[in-house]
């Protein structure tokens, strides 16, 4: 598909607030909301999310080395603290982020942005979302005790 293509294609299908910046096709954060983080903890939230059906879509950055979640509005948690500890970064209202651009015929080279969870169903809210993700923390987080960081905080 061309520039043009995708961005009609989120657009209209996925209702995803979009613009072309360059030879990007970049998402508004606002309506959808962004949470990016390691790879290492993106799979292991992924593995939470799709028993309880809080999975939506997601891409991976191999430029960043993150996976990049979309939810359903901005993600907001009193634990900004312990997230950030975590390397999990939530955008900002009106922030923009480069979405894969996507192809009908030819995989995506592994130094391009993809969908491991492509769109095509609701995005999930963001309460449920940061449950889980803060539970994934919790559980796997790497950097000291989080866990009692967090409790102690």
């Amino acid at each position: 598909m061309t520039l043009r293509q995708t961005f009609v294609t989120y657009r209209e299908m996925y209702r995803f607030p979009v613009a072309i910046m360059g030879t990007q096709v970049v998402l508004r954060v606002g309506v959808a909301g962004v949470v990016t983080m390691p790879d290492a903890l993106g799979a292991r939230l992924q593995t939470l999310l799709q028993p309880a059906q809080h999975a939506g879509p997601v891409f991976v950055d191999p430029d960043t080395g993150r996976w990049v979640f979309l939810t359903a509005g901005i993600c907001e948690s009193p634990h900004r603290g312990l997230l950030s500890e975590a390397d999990v970064r939530i955008a900002e209202w009106g922030e923009h982020v480069a979405l894969p651009l996507l192809s009908e015929s030819s995989k995506p080279t592994s130094e391009e942005r993809r969908w491991l969870w492509p769109p095509g169903y609701e995005l999930p809210q963001p309460g449920p979302f940061v449950a889980e993700l803060l539970g994934a923390v919790y559980r796997f987080g790497n950097r000291g005790d989080l866990r009692g960081r967090a409790l102690a905080g």
